[in-house]
């Protein structure tokens, strides 16, 4: 009679003999396809995408092999491809090819779009009209494809709602397809719904600042059509204000009235007051320590006051401004004074400036025009000039559009300035001042990293560029300049190896970004430029070198190596944020 442990082992094999025992089967799938269809069917097919299903077994492979061809079809019908024609085959011992005849794809053969509704009534329904075409992807001739079907659908969808329609939609839509012909007519019929205008702004949040501060800040009205941008213009805007630190801005569509959408703004506010102090570093000044100052509710009418103190070896500066919140007209306004005494390349200068602004912020561009006054006493290399003075009239237009601000990858900064004085009035001098920069972003890929071009160009006319002050005329050198060079030491000869500021300046840029790490880039770049008296003498210096870039969580931080070409010397540079 067997022991105890031998029965144990009888039944155990018993149990295992009559127990299905499941494991995946090792088979490989190949298609072959055109390239874009391969990728389509390799991506989706069940016989690939279940392949390592550990429950894969001879039943349930045989059931795919059989589904395999009409669900090829269907695929190959989303990209554009009706008459397909598919078989799978043996490849190897263990494996199995997928055979597709694709034909010719379907050509878009007759496309209409109808836009009914209110719409139709708008001034400018042409030009709405034309945009949807613009933003429809498959025009005539083009090859269909459900993907492309779906993006354009959608695209003219978006028009419609983002501007004065939010309760557009897609009322009847058809593809048509005729398979012996390879021909496809496509119809999307969109109702508007009814033309809605903003009602009234609501705001949350505020205990410190009146609520007209928000209202200032935004750019529409009760009554006016409703626009999608100008409510994350509103949010923009607020998160931009010093007065806050964050906001959420909605339409309350469940709350429509007579036409009219009520709009919401939830504030989060910033302190009353802020100290600021830190630690300066720069490769002309050295070290130095700024402490500043703010209150942004001063006489409990949310002006917005400071004081800042920069002190550094070759460089100090105080300065106090007053800024006045937005106003209804779109505007806000700021004055400023400042003292400062700087000495840079064996030019050392006092100056006692300041100024009256009106401010203009719209999306990204921003334009601030006002009058400025600037009394300078400069030394040039140990020889003392007389005291300069000039009253000038100031337009200065900047447009900021990048994808991210803190590292972008796509987009550009413009710069424009115009500076001018009341002819003598007020002035040593008469002159026009003008000055323009920009950056540009590309990123094709951003496995393969960023370009970047970037270039300045200025000219000042004078009666007298010796009475001109040296904050209006031009020099340039180091850091987001030209590097391989000290800061601000290409210019206009002075005694003693000093460097005056020249008449004319322009300066070009290129920069390539290799990304190494989600937040590290490195980088190659060129730099050519230079400041002159006039373009006769006008003669670019070059300079070329290495870095790295770190997004980091304050702000972007660049570490430069260059070689200037006219002393061949290798010097660095640390920056902190983006060109400008």
């Amino acid at each position: 009679m067997p022991s105890i442990p031998s029965l144990r082992l009888l039944a155990l094999a018993a149990v295992l003999a009559v127990s299905p025992v499941h494991a995946a089967l090792d088979y490989t799938v190949r298609v072959d396809a055109p390239s874009g269809l391969a990728e389509l069917l390799t991506s989706h097919l069940e016989l690939i995408t279940r392949r390592d299903d550990p429950d894969m077994e001879e039943a349930l492979l045989a059931a795919l092999l059989e589904a395999t061809p009409a669900e090829a079809r269907a695929l190959a019908e989303t990209a554009g491809y009706f008459k397909t024609q598919v078989k799978v085959d043996k490849d190897g011992d263990q494996g199995y090819v997928v055979r597709v005849d694709a034909g010719e794809p379907a050509l878009i053969a007759d496309v209409t779009v109808v836009l009914d509704g209110p719409v139709r009534q708008e001034p400018d329904y042409q030009q709405r009209f034309a945009a949807a075409l613009e933003a429809w992807s498959l025009p005539l001739g083009a090859p269909f494809s459900q993907g492309d079907w779906t993006d354009s659908k959608r695209a003219v969808l978006r028009l419609l709602t983002a501007d004065r329609f939010p309760f557009a939609r897609l009322a009847d839509s058809r593809a048509e397809v005729d398979p012996d012909s390879g021909r496809v007519e496509l119809t999307a019929r969109y109702d508007s719904g009814p033309r809605i205008e903003f009602g009234p702004l609501s705001v949350s949040g505020l205990e410190r600042y009146p609520q007209r501060i928000v209202e200032g800040l935004a750019d529409f009205r009760d009554g006016d059509p409703y626009r999608l941008a100008d409510l994350i213009g509103l949010q923009n805007a607020i998160e931009q204000d010093p007065h806050f630190a964050g906001a959420v801005v909605s339409a309350d569509f469940d709350a429509v009235a007579n036409g009219r959408v009520p709009v919401h703004a939830a504030v989060t506010e910033q302190p009353r007051q802020k100290v600021e102090l830190g630690l300066l570093y720069s490769n002309s000044d050295g070290p130095g320590v700024r402490a500043g100052y703010e209150h942004y509710n001063l006489f409990k009418r949310a002006l917005t006051g400071s004081l800042l103190a920069d002190i550094k070896e070759n460089q100090q500066k105080f300065a106090v401004g007053l800024g006045f919140p937005r106003n209804l007209s779109g505007y806000s306004h700021s004055v400023n004074l400042s003292y400062e005494d700087s000495l840079v390349q064996g030019l050392d200068t006092e100056t006692l400036s300041g100024g009256l602004w009106r401010i203009r912020q719209r999306g990204d561009i921003s334009a601030r025009y006002g009058v400025e006054f600037e009394s300078e006493r400069r030394t040039l290399g140990g020889v003392e000039s007389d005291k300069l003075f000039a009253t000038m009239l100031s337009y200065v237009w900047t447009r900021r559009a990048l994808d991210n601000p803190q590292r972008p990858r796509s987009g550009h900064l413009l710069e424009g300035q115009l500076t001018g004085t009341l002819g003598g009035a007020l002035s040593d001098t008469s002159f026009v001042r003008g000055y323009g920069r920009a950056a540009y972003y590309w990123t094709p890929d951003r496995r393969f990293g960023t370009v970047v071009v970037r270039g300045e160009l200025g000219e000042v006319w004078a009666a007298d560029s010796d009475r001109v002050p040296s904050s209006r005329l031009f020099r340039t050198g180091g850091a987001a300049s030209v590097r391989g060079y000290e800061f601000e030491s290409l210019g206009v000869a002075g005694p003693n190896g000093s460097v005056d500021g020249g008449r004319v300046l322009a300066v070009a840029s290129l920069e390539y970004q290799l990304p190494l790490t989600r937040t590290v880039s490195g980088a190659l770049f060129y730099d050519a430029g230079d400041a002159a008296q006039n373009w006769a003498s006008f003669d670019a210096a070059g300079g070329y070198g290495v870095g790295v870039r770190w997004a980091s969580p304050v702000a972007p931080f660049a570490l430069d190596i260059a070689r200037g070409d006219r002393d061949g010397k290798i010097r660095w540079y640390l920056g902190l944020g983006v060109a400008f």
